[in-house]
């Protein structure tokens, strides 16, 4: 089943071109027009598909635990003309090392997903639903990823304002905790600890053949006491990058950073599985609100290939700098994740 779902996914990505237009504007889209954050409400998390049509998306969950143990969780679904499968994903890592790798595919019919809420069934089993808090109007997301050797049932709070925004290549990105608080469990060969820590969930949808004519792209996020800022630099091509990046204040709203104020670098270059990635990284911006330089050196990394054609790489990285936001500077300090793909 899962070559079969291989093939789907290579159909969706092609043949729902068809459907978005094909054609492909490569210029790199300065400022605002190219990345315009908007207000989310709960609703925007739930399951969007598109019926008949062929069309990809997925939830993303990752946290890091006091402890060192990291963990990163996700639900994707691909469909094309009623028919599909749904992916769900559990890694858990100690000190940025995989320790555990699960997933499971199953049929289109053997799972719920509701377009009013986020909620996520799997035969009847709640992997993720989401509510908001009726006093702090945070939101609040219960997931549930249960293998025969690991598991990871966690409670994310949120402290942050959500937000969500259009690439140019049609796809929607909604970074609905940029910051959360995680409590609960995690399972590796039948030892249960409890954990708590710093948590983060987004979702994709649209996602069509457009978003893989990129070359690629890179994506993080760090924080200070107060402050969140969730980055990513998408490659139009090797040389040409639109960098963007939104800062949340804690219990407060959001910023967006102009790209032409973003500069960001990628070196130390190591060759992994036949390509040279990089294992550093710099990202500095200065606007009349928001003051950054920050260094994010490379402790892990963790690769997978999709389709046959697509490497992922996923960072562990050791960040480090100044966050200054209406002249309150703080110190980033810390490990986050990060992700690296190409599609060629």
């Amino acid at each position: 089943m899962k070559r079969f779902a291989l093939l789907l996914l290579i159909f969706v990505l092609g043949v729902s071109s068809s459907f978005s237009g094909f054609a492909v504007d490569n210029k790199i889209i300065e400022g605002s027009d190219g990345f315009s954050p908007q207000d989310i409400e709960l609703g925007d998390d739930a399951f969007h598909g598109h019926g008949m049509l062929p069309y990809t998306e997925w939830w993303y969950f990752d946290a890091m635990f006091s402890n060192g143990y990291s963990a990163q969780m996700s639900v994707r679904i691909i469909s094309a003309f009623g028919k599909g499968f749904v992916f769900q994903r559990l890694d858990l890592y100690k000190d940025g090392v995989l320790i555990t790798h699960d997933s499971t595919s199953y049929q289109m019919k053997e799972i719920f997903a509701s377009s009013k809420v986020p909620l996520v069934q799997i035969h009847g089993n709640t992997i993720l639903t989401g509510s908001r808090d009726n006093i702090t109007g945070n939101f609040l997301y219960n997931v549930s990823f249960n293998f025969p050797g690991s598991s990871a049932v966690l409670r994310f709070v949120g402290c942050t304002k959500g937000w969500k925004g259009q690439h140019q290549s049609g796809d929607w990105w909604a970074v609905v905790l940029p910051r959360a608080t995680v409590t609960g469990t995690i399972t590796i060969d039948n030892t249960t600890m409890n954990v708590e820590g710093t948590g983060y969930h987004d979702h994709n949808w649209d996602v069509s053949a457009r978003t893989c004519l990129h070359f690629g792209w890179f994506w993080g996020k760090f924080n200070t006491l107060e402050y969140t800022a969730t980055w990513s630099a998408v490659l139009s091509t090797r040389a040409t990058v639109q960098p963007i990046m939104v800062v949340n204040k804690k219990n407060a709203g959001y910023i967006t950073i102009p790209s032409e104020t973003i500069w960001f670098s990628a070196k130390d270059a190591h060759l992994d599985h036949f390509v040279f990635v990089p294992h550093f990284f710099n990202i500095e911006t200065m606007t009349d609100k928001v003051f950054l330089v920050v260094n994010m050196e490379v402790i892990s990394v963790d690769h997978e290939r999709f389709m046959g054609f697509m490497n992922y790489w996923r960072y562990h990285v050791k960040c480090s700098g100044i966050f200054m936001v209406d002249g309150h500077a703080e110190t980033v300090d810390g490990v986050f994740i990060a992700e690296y793909i190409r599609f060629r």
